[in-house]
């Protein structure tokens, strides 16, 4: 079953494929996480390949390439993505090998006599090997491939990479929009809806993860462990984190001290508003200056949360790096 693309895409979608026979020959789609790129990549993938679309250009679902494309065995579809191996581990790179594996299918025609797609999601996760060895390729495609490839930080691509593709920025949904998708999904409350949106930084895919109770409690007790910093001693708060990966939370302490950061200039928090006495009480404690150096350092921690040589000093310096924000100097970042 090909897996549609998200109520918000849909127009974007339409418009995409009503240029079909002037689309370039690499796109990049950009935006932030959580918001559907990846449903949106795969639906135009489909739409490309079917042989029986329908009337507004998308994929009709039916005929065998839709079966293909649905099933992930279509001829002329091939998907690069984070590899996957025999104990169920996802890695962290597309590697160099992946590219290389796409040679035959690169250098043949189409077996249905249309379109070849292929799909690099995330494609960031390429290494510089990697994507050099893509360049090639990008630079002379040949007669009716198309490359798509998906990413929410384009700083990541090579700018060799980005300077062959088109650019298409795809939008998340309005509030109202968000909160009834996530209660369609979720069965859940108004009120939880905007609970877990808030938390999400508005993304309603990451969103829905609070409906699972393994997700919700993983990250009740995180949340727990951030906001009784700096009473808590940061030993104590680092046993609690490192329970998770850090790119759970690293991004969740990164969004309380932006709420911090927005109670101390005055403004309702964001991401937290079910918390604001909490984050009240510590933007009194905090200052301006020491709120800007302890963002800072908790966005430099991002060079390294793929890679963290020592998980847990890394978690311990990025506590530090929070601490600052209260005058405690943070100690150098560890990866």
């Amino acid at each position: 079953m090909i897996e549609q693309e998200l109520p918000w895409h849909a127009e974007p979608l339409r418009a995409e494929l009503a240029r079909r026979e002037s689309l370039p020959h690499a796109l990049l789609l950009l935006g932030t996480p959580g918001i559907g790129k990846s449903r949106y990549a795969r639906a135009l993938a489909a739409a490309l390949l079917c042989e029986s679309r329908a009337p507004d250009g998308r994929a009709c679902g039916q005929c065998d390439a839709c079966g293909w494309s649905g099933a992930g065995t279509h001829p002329d579809l091939r998907v690069l993505s984070l590899p996957v191996d025999d104990e169920g581990k996802v890695g962290r790179e597309i590697k160099v090998d992946q590219v290389r594996a796409l040679a035959e299918f690169l250098n043949v025609g189409g077996h249905r006599g249309g379109r070849r797609v292929v799909l690099i999601d995330p494609a960031d996760a390429m290494n510089t090997v990697t994507a050099n060895t893509l360049l090639k390729t990008l630079e002379e495609p040949g007669d009716g491939l198309m490359f798509v490839l998906v990413s929410h930080r384009p700083d990541a691509i090579l700018p060799t990479i980005r300077s062959r593709c088109q650019v298409r920025v795809l939008e998340g949904p309005g509030l109202d929009a968000a909160r009834a998708w996530i209660q369609g999904q979720t069965g859940c409350t108004p009120q939880e809806a905007g609970t877990w949106l808030a938390m999400a930084g508005g993304a309603p895919l990451h969103a829905t993860r609070f409906a699972e109770p393994g997700q919700a409690a993983a990250h009740r007790a995180m949340l727990e462990a951030i906001a009784g910093l700096p009473e808590t001693a940061p030993e104590a708060a680092a046993d609690a984190l490192q329970r998770a990966d850090a790119r759970l939370w690293l991004p969740l302490l990164q969004r309380w001290l932006m709420d911090v950061g927005r109670c101390h200039g005055g403004a309702e928090p964001r991401y937290f508003p079910a918390h604001g006495k909490r984050l009240a009480e510590l933007a009194g404690r905090a200052d301006t200056a020491g709120i800007a150096k302890a963002g800072r350092g908790l966005a430099a921690q991002y060079r390294d949360v793929e890679h963290p040589l020592n998980p847990r000093l890394f978690c311990e310096a990025s506590i530090e790096c929070y601490l600052g924000a209260f005058g405690a100097p943070p100690r150098t970042a560890a990866g």
